[in-house]
């Protein structure tokens, strides 16, 4: 053994008394990943109401500031979010529609609540809302954050009270989802509503995260050009490939019903694609019949390169529109609002095992990566991905053995 090899393993073992020794968590008792974001504030009202409520539920949550409200003193409720570990982002100077605006004035919008946010945290924002949910190309090569969307609760609305806005929370609720909520002075309408959704989410088993946290453990990185609603794990870690679709024309790739109908519940649909911020659908046709179907099935997960659809979703879509794969005259893989070039198609089915040992972060490669994470997650200030995947020698439990045993894993690799 190299002398870098002796010494990396001795620290590793030597700081073993300070770790803890953690029973392995089952699937079933993994965190589902929620994030609650509002946008329209900073105030000292509504602001400071929400902040009340995610300290009474352990949560964190994003702020979407508008620069044109930070003054000083809505800047101390902005101040105590981020020393409660939540998040502050960009929401526009004056929220004005910005699809129209130069470059120059695109970059004036956001600069000047940076600017502002740094004065008062000491960093600028990390994601940005485009107000009106108004996009557009120059608007994405103009701003630097990240574009986030998230659920719509219509929490803006006045004549859409708390139990309804609370219904939209909690029916829109998924693992990695981002709920797009205000905290504009005097809505008090949305604090009822988190009254109601935020202990029943409890009970499911959901944990308020950042959106930085909320991408950091689904295992993605943000990307340019996608406007994210949600930030799904990749799911076909545990499939192995079945059949591969070459694309015919580029823009559209059916897909064989009588195949999917066969494979039940086990099958996933992996496209590669590229030159649009939407991702492609998967459209379930009839029109052979009055009136003709036209459903169009978003995907699971997707990152600007690839897009995956679950099984169930699309016999989730099936059982909506009253039909089975029989009934219908097409599947078609196709681009949603705007030009889309599909390379190819691949269906995958599910594995009986799923876990790479050592990949704790779910990004298929063991790596140095991995033992960072496991390493910050035993000494309580990090997370895992995938908690299995640390188990190496396969007790239950982690620690710092299995610490060290990944580390011995990563050596070998490497030397």
């Amino acid at each position: 053994m190299t002398k870098i090899k002796k010494t990396l393993l001795s620290v590793l073992i030597a700081a073993g008394m300070a770790f803890h020794s953690l029973p392995l968590l089952t699937s079933a008792e993994e965190a589902k990943l929620i994030a609650l974001t509002f946008d329209d504030g900073p105030n000292i009202s509504t602001t400071n109401d929400i902040l009340d409520l995610l300290e009474q539920y352990d949560a964190k949550a994003s702020f979407f500031l508008i620069g044109d409200n930070i003054n000083s003193e809505s800047a101390v409720s902005v101040k105590r979010a981020y020393d409660m570990g939540c998040e502050i982002d960009n929401h526009s100077k004056t929220h004005s529609n910005m699809s129209k605006m130069t470059p120059e004035e695109i970059q004036a919008e956001v600069a000047f609540v940076d600017e502002k946010v740094t004065e008062i945290i000491g960093e600028p924002t990390k994601f940005f809302r485009p107000p009106f949910i108004d996009t557009a190309q120059v608007m994405y090569d103009n701003i630097e954050q990240p574009f986030i969307c998230g659920i719509d609760c219509q929490d803006y609305m006045p004549n859409v009270m708390a139990e309804e806005r609370a219904d939209y929370i909690l029916k829109g609720a998924k693992d990695g989802v981002i709920v797009l909520l205000h905290d504009a002075a005097g809505n008090d309408q949305t604090v009822e509503a988190l009254k109601i959704a935020m202990p029943e989410l409890k009970k499911q088993g959901y944990e308020f995260v950042t959106l930085t946290e909320l991408f950091e453990r689904q295992g993605e990185t943000p990307r340019k050009n996608i406007l994210y609603s949600q930030v799904a794990k990749y799911p076909c870690a545990d499939y192995t490939l079945h059949q591969t679709i070459d694309s015919a024309d580029t823009a559209t790739i059916p897909l064989d019903k009588t195949l999917l109908s066969e494979l039940g519940d086990d099958y996933a649909i992996e496209v590669n694609y590229s030159g649009n911020a939407n991702p492609p659908v998967i459209a379930l046709q009839k029109w052979s019949s009055t009136p003709s179907v036209w459903k169009a099935i978003q995907p699971f997960y997707y990152n600007g390169e690839r897009a995956v659809f679950l099984a169930s979703d699309i016999q989730a879509a099936l059982q909506e529109t009253e039909l089975n794969y029989a009934d219908l005259d097409g599947i078609t893989l196709s681009a949603f609002g705007g030009e889309i070039t599909l390379s190819d198609a691949k269906i995958m089915l599910k594995s009986s095992d799923s876990s790479l040992i050592g990949d704790v972060n779910q990004d298929h490669v063991f790596n140095l990566t991995d033992v960072i994470m496991l390493q910050k997650w035993l000494l309580g200030v990090g997370s895992l991905t995938d908690q299995k995947a640390a188990d190496f020698n396969h007790d239950q439990i982690i620690n710092i053995y299995d610490l060290v045993l990944m580390k011995k894993a990563l050596l070998k690799n490497i030397y």
